[in-house]
């Protein structure tokens, strides 16, 4: 399950470090899992739009919720990255049982 998430980033055209795995991905800043990485890399500053593909996202967020990233954790950095509803909707938040609500992040 792990590698399948680097293969579906590559076959979405974004270049994965040879050797990134969920871990390792998670240990990047404003990250958690394959889901927000890929949400992060489609951001188009210059035409202020986060330009991902829902079906990709929908596959990412099912392995990283396998590989044990929290459903609350995803729908706070998917909020990060974009207001697409139909990219938010993917995570499903309403079924969350154990929201946990975050408030402010430090970058430090």
């Amino acid at each position: 399950m792990n590698n399948l998430g680097g293969k579906i980033l590559r076959e979405a055209g974004l270049h994965l470090k040879e050797g990134m795995d969920y871990d390792s991905v998670n240990k990047l800043d404003c990250i958690c899992g394959y889901a927000t990485y890929y949400l992060k890399t489609c951001e188009n500053d210059s035409k202020m739009i986060n330009e991902a593909d829902a079906t990709v996202f929908q596959k990412l967020v099912d392995i990283d919720i396998t590989l044990g990233t929290e459903l609350s954790r995803q729908l706070y950095w998917c909020l990060y990255y974009t207001t697409r509803w139909d990219i938010i909707k993917v995570l499903k938040f309403l079924q969350i049982k154990d929201l946990k609500i975050i408030i402010g992040y430090r970058l430090w």
